[in-house]
Formats: C-alpha cells, sequence, structure tokens
C-alpha cells in the first residue's frame, strides 16, 4: 500500500512503469532518510535501484524484474547525489576501485597458472606406474629400428641402472644408435642413450652420472608433466596421439629450469651413493659449456638447463662427499657398452639436451 503523500518542496516530476502493466505513471518523487518516496506507490529503499541508463536519469529495481523509474528533466542535485551513480567497469570492480581489481586479477592468474601447474605434477603422480609402463614400452619401440643390442654392454648398463636407482622403481635403460651427444627419459622408468653421449664420453662416470639425471626425471615424474603440458588428458584416454608423437614430443620437450636442477640434485645424490664421483660429470658439463661461450649470454641463462658453468661448479662440489670413489664401470664393461653399436665413433654431435 502506498505512503499518504506529503506536501513537500523537494520534490521531483518524474515517471514510473511499475512492473505490473504497460502504463506509464507520471509521478512526483522525493527522499525521506534512505528511501524513496513515489505518490501513489510503495516507497523504494535507496539501495535497491541501479542505474540503467548512461545519462543516470533511469533506474530499475533489483528486486523487481520490469520497473523503471525516469526522468526526462534532471532532479534536483539533492536528489541525485543520493541515486546511484553510473558503473565505470561493472559492479565489483567500481566497488574496489581498478587498481584493486587488478591486483585481484593478477594474483588469480598467478594462483590459476599456479595450479595448472601443481594440477599436472599432482596428476602425473596419480597415474599407476604399471600403466606409465606400458607408455614407456610403447613409445620405446618406435626406437626398435635404432636400438643397439648386444648382450654383454647391455647386462653391464643394466648394473649401472641398478647401482643408480632406487630398489621399489628400478629403471630399464637402453642404448639407440643416434649420433646426438644426449640421453632421453621415457614414461615408466625406460631411458635410452644415445650413441653420440657414449662416443663422446671419456669416461664411464661422464655416462653415469647424465643416466643419474634421467633416473632423476622418472623418479620425479618430470616426463608424464611433459607429456601432459602437451597431449592434455587426451594422453590417458588414448586421443592424443600416437607413440611416435610421444617420443616426438619427448625428443623435443625443454623441462623447466626447477625441474632439471632437480634432476640434477637427484643425480649427485644417486653418485654419491653409488661411489662413483660426480668430478667426471663436471668435466662433461665443462666441455658442453665450451660450446655454450659462443652463444649470446642472455640465450644460455634463458635455456631450459641450467648453464653448464653453474652445473659443473655443482658437482665439483659434491666430488668430496666422495672420498674414495669406485669406477661406475670396469675396463671391459665398459669396451661392450662403447661396442654396442658397432665400430666406435669419435666425437658425437654435441647438443644440450639432458
Amino acid at each position: 500500500m502506498s505512503e499518504p503523500s506529503e506536501p513537500r518542496s523537494d520534490r521531483a516530476p518524474a515517471w514510473l512503469h511499475d512492473g505490473q502493466s504497460a502504463i506509464r505513471h507520471d509521478v512526483l518523487v522525493a527522499l525521506s532518510g534512505d528511501r524513496l518516496l513515489i505518490d501513489g506507490f510503495d516507497p523504494v529503499p535507496l539501495d535497491a535501484l541501479r542505474r540503467i541508463d548512461a545519462r543516470g536519469l533511469q533506474f530499475g529495481r533489483s528486486d523487481m524484474t520490469g520497473w523503471r523509474l525516469g526522468f526526462d528533466i534532471a532532479p534536483p542535485a539533492a536528489l541525485l547525489r543520493r541515486l546511484p551513480t553510473a558503473g565505470r567497469y561493472g559492479g565489483p570492480i567500481d566497488r574496489i576501485g581498478l587498481w584493486g581489481a587488478a591486483a585481484i586479477a593478477l594474483c588469480l592468474s598467478a594462483l590459476v597458472i599456479l595450479g595448472t601447474i601443481q594440477g599436472l605434477d599432482l596428476l602425473a603422480r596419480m597415474i599407476p606406474y604399471r600403466w606409465e609402463q606400458r607408455l614407456g614400452d610403447a613409445i620405446s619401440g618406435d626406437f626398435g629400428a635404432r636400438a643397439c643390442r648386444a648382450p654383454a654392454g647391455q647386462a653391464a648398463l643394466d648394473g649401472l641402472a641398478r647401482r643408480l636407482s632406487s630398489a621399489d622403481r628400478p629403471v630399464r635403460v637402453g642404448v639407440v644408435d643416434i649420433p646426438v651427444v644426449n640421453a632421453v627419459a621415457l614414461p615408466g622408468g625406460r631411458i635410452l642413450i644415445f650413441r653420440g653421449l657414449i662416443d663422446a664420453a671419456r669416461s664411464p662416470d661422464e655416462v653415469a652420472g647424465v643416466l643419474a639425471h634421467e633416473i632423476g626425471h622418472v623418479e620425479h615424474r618430470h616426463v608424464l608433466v611433459a607429456l601432459l603440458r602437451r597431449f592434455g588428458i587426451g594422453l590417458l584416454v588414448g586421443s592424443g596421439g600416437t607413440a611416435a608423437d610421444y617420443g616426438q614430443a619427448l625428443l623435443e620437450s625443454r623441462y623447466s629450469r626447477a625441474a632439471e636442477s632437480e634432476a640434477d640434485a637427484s643425480s649427485i645424490e644417486h653418485l654419491v651413493h653409488a661411489g662413483i664421483s660426480p668430478t667426471p660429470t663436471a668435466r662433461l658439463f665443462d666441455r658442453l659449456g665450451r660450446d655454450e661461450a659462443a652463444m649470446p649470454k642472455l640465450f644460455v641463462y634463458m635455456a631450459s638447463h641450467p648453464p653448464s658453468a653453474e652445473r659443473r661448479a655443482r658437482f665439483d662440489a659434491a666430488a668430496k662427499r666422495v672420498p674414495h670413489p669406485r669406477p661406475s664401470l670396469d675396463p671391459a664393461s665398459w669396451a661392450a657398452v662403447r661396442a654396442m653399436c658397432g665400430k666406435t665413433k669419435p666425437g658425437g654431435e654435441f647438443e644440450l639436451r639432458f
């Protein structure tokens, strides 16, 4: 029911659609405390009004559909100041301010990115290891034509892998005839060492350091995270690609600097635990660092791996933890590994990938 009107000098003419009919009502409105009085109609709380036009002369109600109040002539300033003002960016932004909203948006974006990264890491850890092993076997099979099979060399590498990996999650290592100084970790604990790395290594301990690094990638599930980031949930349901696609993606992958540092830390721990000196691995990084010397410094620091000089220093510092090192392979075993792909070829095409 409407309240009785009172003669007031600050009333302003307006028109009203009450939301009940299509009739336009010519009315007088005035302020009374925190309410807007409308002749012939119930008063309206000011906080229920919302501005619906650019000029600020038309208003709706948040609690009633179809209700419209408008002024053909701007009402007195005392009345207009109490009515809702225009929102410049939208309700929430106007309430907290543009810079406050920008700061909140930035924080939320960072949380979304972090949540995505952490979410992939958590998802990778939830995947059954047997499923991961089947995926690794499928990817490894795509390298079958290049696999180097020699019983003595394979037995030597298997023994080295057992020394460097944990008993509850052993790795399986193989050699492929690819002339690049590299090694790659596959899902399910499979690791492929490229012939170029064996040819370029000056001792089996250098290969052991790289193998231990790849074992670190396996243990921290970096391989699955990289594949999930590339192929999404399709990896799990079989719609993300073929085994060849996954293998190519891993060959092209660049782990984050944090992941590479984490794998280096694991490599050092495995070498120390096995009684193998980290110094030869540091020497390998030293030779890689000479190739980096010709690269612009900014490019080196933006690469996925930590700069070779940093890695060399890290492995060198760990050498004091192995006062009486034992060789990773005896001379006969090392010779068998070097002969796995046929006649040993000097050198190798350097590529900083492991």
